[in-house]
């Protein structure tokens, strides 16, 4: 399905008045809609509006492919998936509505609609699928062609995009220290 120009515009401009977007600028409106226009595809690849702004957050302010952006996000939310307990992992999963198709399985499926069959054979399915503690996420990035010092640049755009969504506190300073991050805040 393809979203005319002016209507992701439109759309950004209304959600960038809204008050769960209040951290953001006008600046990072255009630079979405800017993405938007460009085909982002990690945009386009996301399952619901929400994953779709943290993938452009991702790709605008960390410079990364649409296919880092979304298997980064992907790699360090199936930590969380793998590590957070089950009331925790819900909680979050029910304030960014998408959130859990982005790790996991849904993550790769996402991943092979923009790599293709030859990405997934290439093992990143192998190495994305089950991220389960540090070495894992690490061994993510480095098969998505990023060092594992990018992990410290995605864990604070997460955790603020995550706290603008109304994730609390507590569950942002146990995802912070699970990606080694701190708080986020």
């Amino acid at each position: 399905m393809k979203i005319s120009r002016g209507f992701a515009l439109a759309s950004l401009m209304s959600l960038a008045a809204s008050p769960v977007f209040a951290g953001f600028s006008l600046d990072d409106v255009t630079q979405a809609a800017s993405s938007m226009q460009d085909d982002n595809a990690a945009t386009a690849a996301a399952p619901t509006l929400e994953t779709a702004g943290l993938l452009g957050s991702l790709t605008s302010l960390l410079n990364v492919s649409p296919e880092q952006a979304i298997g980064g996000a992907g790699a360090m939310l199936g930590l969380a998936k793998n590590q957070l307990s089950s009331t925790d992992y819900s909680q979050l999963a029910e304030s960014v509505p998408g959130l859990d198709m982005l790790s996991g399985v849904g993550q790769l499926g996402a991943l092979s609609g923009l790599l293709g069959s030859s990405g997934m054979s290439a093992g990143l399915g192998s190495v994305l699928g089950n991220v389960t503690n540090t070495n894992d996420l690490n061994g993510a990035f480095s098969a998505l062609g990023m060092d594992s010092g990018m992990v410290g640049q995605f864990a604070p755009v997460i955790l603020q995009y995550l706290g603008q969504q109304g994730v609390g506190g507590s569950l942002l300073e146990n995802l912070g220290g699970i990606w080694g991050a701190g708080t986020g805040s």
